[in-house]
């Protein structure tokens, strides 16, 4: 017969053995980060003059500097910039501004930005498991987490890339390249960014990731009728099955990314990073409204189907249980009130101001399935730091245009 201290120690030694194993994990949109070495080539690049030429209209290197000649900090860059440069192996030279004007980079404006972000990332998430979008690779990440991650990401294609990063105590990891996502039928100038995945054991059961940066440009079905970024009919602005060009190729990365996750065998999944979609606002639509044009989600995703929420899509039952995490913010309200609707300019200018991020909510989701039990996610508030500014003549870099998005989920 047990005596009681002995009967209690064993019960209690039962319950910490069924405790949930918990997990946080955070995805990070990082804006062009790229590793120290790289970021010394491209400051040159953009410290070199350029010319412009009279013939064609753009902006092309020149031999040396002279009254004609511009540094590539002062060219006019934006999207189809007439500058002869290959964005896929280096940044545009302004994505740094104060007041609209592009920043000229210094190694120390670009080393105390190194030393904010890892700071960020040990004491305000300190996350078990960390997924990285606009990153020029592995290194990039090694620099700002130090040695008690593993890091994982891969070379070529474009230098937006992708990383993971796995605290060492979860043991080793395998990572796989999801080329399909890229839309590798193109020519590569037009080709997207690819998912990378990433396949852990937790506690005897296997949890695998996919972190993706979707394309841009075509972000909410309400796209049509928001009042602070009017747009004809005719641009079908968000309309992920009609006619423009952004939302044509989120439409063919749809196959791919349901082919991932209906391919996983995996006891528990985690979809997280930039999907450039409002996922809550579909989620929100009338349940009326069909994931796609014709059919059901729930059938074979052919070459002829054309998918109108991808959310909808996405969700139909394979794998079981998704589940899109809520993104709460403290404090703000108008971060839920955004699940919904698009907020007005105040309600979302007062959002931005407080979290310190051009883009506060609704591209950056995290998705569970499986033996994952959660609710929510939180945005993390960068303040002031999330700005480039000049401060007191001394220019700081902010540190990305995105806020980290982090949840704790149990895995059960």
């Amino acid at each position: 017969m047990f005596k009681p201290l002995a009967l209690a120690g064993l019960l209690m030694g039962l319950s910490a053995q069924a405790a949930p194993t918990q997990l946080t994990v955070a995805t990070w949109n990082l804006g062009w980060h790229l590793d120290q070495e790289l970021a010394t080539q491209w400051r040159a690049a953009c410290d070199a003059p350029f010319a412009l030429d009279a013939k064609d209209g753009r902006w092309k290197p020149a031999a040396s500097a002279s009254a004609d000649t511009r540094p590539g900090w002062a060219l006019p860059w934006g999207r189809n910039a007439p500058v002869e440069w290959d964005i896929g192996a280096l940044p545009p030279c302004d994505i740094y501004q104060v007041n609209r004007t592009a920043l000229p980079v210094t190694r120390p404006a670009d080393l105390l930005r190194r030393a904010r972000l890892s700071e960020l990332l040990r004491t305000r998430l300190n996350a078990d498991v960390l997924a990285f979008q606009e990153v020029s690779g592995a290194a990039a990440i090694r620099e700002l987490v130090g040695p008690e991650y593993e890091v994982c990401s891969y070379e070529g294609h474009k230098v937006q890339r992708l990383a993971f990063a796995w605290k060492r105590s979860l043991g080793a990891g395998r990572c796989q390249v999801d080329w399909g996502l890229s839309l590798p039928q193109r020519p590569m100038v037009d080709q997207v960014r690819p998912g990378l995945a990433l396949h852990l054991q937790v506690d005897g059961r296997r949890v695998s990731f996919l972190t993706v940066h979707l394309k841009s440009s075509c972000v909410s079905p309400l796209d049509g009728s928001n009042p602070q970024f009017p747009a004809p009919a005719s641009e079908a602005r968000g309309q992920l099955d009609g006619p423009n060009p952004h939302c044509q190729s989120l439409q063919q990365q749809v196959a791919p990314l349901e082919t991932w996750l209906d391919g996983q065998k995996a006891d528990a999944l985690v979809l997280l990073g930039d999907f450039n979609r409002n996922l809550g606002h579909e989620q929100s639509a009338p349940a009326e409204h069909s994931a796609r044009v014709q059919g059901q989600a729930t059938e074979p995703h052919g070459p002829g189907v054309k998918v109108r929420n991808l959310w909808r899509e996405l969700n139909d039952g394979q794998p079981r249980s998704l589940t899109l995490l809520e993104s709460h913010c403290e404090g703000q309200p108008s971060c839920l009130l955004a699940k919904s609707g698009h907020l007005d300019r105040q309600q979302y200018g007062g959002l931005r101001a407080a979290l310190g991020c051009r883009n506060p909510v609704g591209l950056d989701h995290i998705v569970i399935a499986g033996a994952l039990k959660g609710s929510t996610a939180r945005k993390i508030s960068m303040g002031e730091l999330g700005d480039t500014r000049m401060v007191n003549g001394v220019a700081e870099l902010g540190l990305s245009d995105h806020c980290p998005l982090a949840a704790t989920v149990e895995l059960k």
